[in-house]
């Protein structure tokens, strides 16, 4: 199935869109990218929405495959280079990786598959890094029976579940003063610290990271400051929610005299590992000789959002997860090819109705 020719074309696909940077709210040359490449290989109805998603089509069937993953890329630029057999690059694991290997998967399943009975759709997604505005917009406007997230899970990685997440904005204030006599004033830099203290202790359960601090000025170093502002990423556990976490914030800081509020809070997702998506992906993983292993994410993604549409769903894709984001993010062109080939065994699966629906 993969023979040189298609290798070759997965390789410049994958290169393209990788050397192609497209962090999120720009991912229009990325877009671009795609398309020319779907409309070559023959998809059906390859459309650009009103926010930016891509989405194509192959198969006629009466049930619907929606295989999604996302273009966009944190706004931190890393030259794409092929070296060792590896391509190095921004997106080549989070998740261009995923989102090549799926198109591919599909064109094939298109050439090679009977989807009479099955339709695919491909959709690439905008804003994952950011608001998700992506995935929200497609929510109520594509019906699926089945959805594949494509998201770097080490290939083996199935995964069911994922935890929530929250932005924390907090910001204090003070009198201001003058540092000879620091003791006279309420310091909101000295509030931000405690309260930094106080999350990292008192939220045990969840993940709290620092994303943003901001205190003083350079310009006024005798001066204590009167603002102080934060932002913190939290996460939170499956079995948690965003209510929770609120109303332990309430008490934790209730004792400082500073605002807070919650932003774009996703709650916490698992889905049942019995369910046809996660026994198609198990089941494509094994036919080529590789161990799934269940996997309960410890990050977010457009999951949760896309299994408003149906419980029936899986994320899993090629690429080393803890690589995301980091400056040494690469994907194996190997690994990358086996994702390809798995994808499609998930295809052909559903296609053929070889897993029990139930």
């Amino acid at each position: 199935m993969l023979d040189a020719s298609t290798r070759r074309l997965a390789v410049e696909l994958l290169v393209r869109l990788v050397e192609t940077y497209s962090p999120t709210f720009k991912e229009e040359g990325a877009v671009g990218v795609l398309r020319g490449y779907l409309e070559k290989l023959g998809f059906d109805r390859v459309t650009v929405d009103e926010v930016g998603n891509l989405v194509a089509e192959v198969g006629s069937g009466g049930e619907t495959l929606l295989l999604a993953s996302h273009i966009d890329t944190i706004d931190e630029p890393l030259e794409a280079r092929l070296e060792d057999g590896k391509l190095i690059g921004r997106g080549a694991v989070d998740a261009k990786g995923p989102l090549a290997a799926m198109t591919m998967a599909a064109y094939l399943a298109s050439r090679h598959l009977d989807l009479s009975n099955l339709k695919v759709v491909l959709t690439a997604l905008v804003g994952e890094e950011g608001p998700s505005h992506g995935a929200r917009h497609i929510v109520g406007r594509v019906k699926a029976d089945y959805i594949v997230v494509g998201e770097p899970t080490g290939l083996n990685g199935v995964v069911v579940g994922c935890r929530g997440s929250c932005r924390l904005l907090v910001e204090c204030t003070g009198s201001g003063g003058h540092t000879a006599n620091p003791q006279l004033y309420r310091s909101p830099c000295m509030d931000l610290i405690d309260i930094v203290k106080s999350l990292e202790g008192g939220l045990k359960d969840y993940t709290v990271t620092p994303v943003y601090l901001e205190c003083g000025s350079r310009g006024k170093l005798n001066v204590v400051p009167k603002r102080a502002t934060a932002i913190f990423n939290i996460r939170i556990p499956i079995g948690g929610s965003s209510g929770s976490l609120r109303t332990a914030l309430e008490g934790l800081l209730r004792a400082y005299d500073c605002r807070w509020s919650l932003e774009e809070c996703v709650e916490p997702f698992r889905t049942s590992p019995n369910n046809p998506a996660v026994r198609a992906a198990v089941r494509a993983l094994l036919k080529l000789g590789l161990k799934p292993r269940i996997v309960y994410k410890a990050g977010t993604s457009d999951m949760t959002l896309l299994s408003s549409i149906t419980g029936n769903i899986v994320e899993i894709g090629p690429g080393r997860p803890e690589l995301s984001h980091t400056d040494f993010e690469e994907i194996s062109l190997e690994e990358y090819m086996t994702g390809i080939e798995v994808y499609y065994n998930i295809v052909k699966l559903l296609a053929l109705r070889e897993v029990e629906v139930g």
